[in-house]
């Protein structure tokens, strides 16, 4: 009687090629490994149905290390978590604010969890990037991970947007209250006066405090919120470019089309008359920090980094070499400039020369290292110091919108239609490209009504230098 043969597979003798080798495991299934030009060892990071397959896989690991295309499994096995983390120790190029916006885009967008769009059948899905390895990102995975963030963005902003109207409900309610019982005439329903909301407010809000404002977009601006997904996508995408260059996987699978975009509206830049009123209507401490900022161009943290030594009166010129950087939860601290090609030296026109001389005669210490702008103890001005007066400085001369950068294009799109070049402004504004210097050429109605009137003469057939002389005559 012949004895039955067992049914459980048993492990065969490799079989070998020149390359590697691949053998039979107890399961049935076929494991293949080889060794790279490094004499290191390599396994599969699968395993195959049939021996042929294993050895296709071989002939295939072989044929990508021939035309220089192939790369060790195991370096797309790190997770994207790990190695953006190991390429951020590494990045000493970062400026403090920079480096600190990066680890707030990984922790909130890309090392976070969010709620995939309902699938079929309504189930609850999730996707956590960052917890996944490098080489199983793919272009539908991104894809996927941006539709689940740009899901989470919108319902914070409609939560955000269900309580400020919960607020305003609240503070109306207030009002109406105090005024009831202050005995003014106001009814048990409906819009208070304005002048009523504005008694409340100045009496110190009896009740709940006035709503959180929730900003609306511009017309053009990206949606609330969606914004800083579009930053976390720019930086997701920088990361796995890295991860090419450093071969760990073949492409960068961020491919989706303007999702790095980020859509800012048209900022309408004050005009002359609206700085000065402005400035007329802050404190005396920070009325030239005004004038000086909608002059000269230059950046808040800049400006409050301005000591006595880096200011020339005599040839009306601010060196910039250094800049305040505003952390949040931190006290403010001296440091670097944003790029190398931010220190520059800027020229004042001399009515804000003059100015400038006035405010550091009263409000600047005398030594060389002494702050132009600081607060009264000559320390760095908290940022919520200045903008208080600021806020309500804007809100007087009717330019509710306006902030302490809408300055800054102040005086580049003054400079530009003063006729500075792109170079120019390039230089004055210490941006590294031309093409940032772009952002700050406003168009300006009344430079365009008068370039229509100089293309009208011109087609009148006036002589060149005719048409010229008129334009000038028009500008002045």
């Amino acid at each position: 009687m012949a004895t039955p043969r067992s049914t459980r597979s048993t492990p065969r003798k490799p079989t070998r090629t020149s390359f590697g080798n691949v053998r039979r495991l107890p399961s049935g299934r076929w494991q293949a490994r080889f060794t790279d030009s490094r004499e290191e060892r390599h396994t599969a990071p699968v395993t195959f149905v049939s021996k042929r397959e294993a050895e296709d896989y071989l002939a295939t690991v072989r044929a990508d290390m021939v035309r220089g295309a192939w790369r060790a499994p195991e370096l797309g096995a790190v997770t994207l978590a790990d190695y953006s983390a190991s390429l951020l120790a590494v990045r000493v190029d970062l400026a403090p604010k920079t480096r600190q916006l990066y680890d707030e885009l990984a922790r909130l967008w890309i090392n976070a969890t969010h709620e995939l769009p309902p699938g079929r059948g309504g189930a609850v899905r999730t996707i956590n990037l960052g917890e996944m390895e490098l080489g199983l990102l793919t272009v539908a995975v991104i894809r996927e991970w941006y539709a689940a963030a740009i899901r989470t963005t919108d319902m914070r902003a409609a939560t955000r947007a269900t309580e400020s109207q919960r607020r305003q409900r609240e503070k109306v309610h207030a009002a109406r209250s105090w005024a009831l019982d202050q005995g003014l005439r106001v009814g048990t329903t409906g819009r208070l006066p304005a002048a009523v909301l504005r008694d409340w407010e100045a009496a110190g809000c009896p009740g709940p405090g006035p709503a959180p404002t929730v900003a609306r977009p511009a017309a053009g601006a990206n949606p609330p919120g969606r914004a800083r997904v579009a930053q976390a996508y720019r930086y997701l995408k920088t990361v796995l470019q890295q991860a090419v260059r450093d071969g760990r996987i073949d492409a960068n699978p961020c491919q989706i089309p303007s999702a790095g975009l980020i859509r800012t509206p048209e900022r309408v830049p004050a005009t002359p008359e609206q700085v000065d009123a402005l400035a007329a209507a802050m404190p005396p401490r920070w009325a030239a920090a005004v004038q000086v900022a909608a002059w000269s161009g230059l950046r808040a943290g800049e400006l409050f980094g301005l000591a006595r030594r880096h200011v020339d009166l005599e040839a009306g010129t601010l060196r910039v070499e250094r800049a305040v950087t505003y952390l949040p939860g931190e006290p403010p601290f001296l440091g670097t400039t944003k790029t190398e090609s931010s220190r520059r030296t800027v020229h004042l026109p001399p009515h804000v020369v003059a100015l400038l001389a006035e405010h550091m005669e009263h409000f600047t210490g005398k030594g060389p290292d002494a702050l132009v702008f600081a607060d009264e103890g000559g320390r760095i001005a908290p940022a919520n110091l200045r903008q208080r007066g600021f806020r309500r400085a804007r809100n007087q001369i009717g330019r509710p919108e306006l902030t302490w950068h809408d300055l800054r294009h102040t005086g580049a799109t003054i400079a530009a239609q003063a006729g500075a070049s792109l170079r120019e402004l390039q230089h004055r504004l210490g941006h590294s490209t031309v093409r940032a210097a772009m952002i700050y050429q406003h168009a300006d109605a009344q430079r365009d009504r008068e370039l229509a009137q100089t293309m009208s003469q011109l087609a009148a057939g006036l002589p060149g230098d005719v048409v010229a002389l008129r334009s000038r005559e028009s500008s002045a």
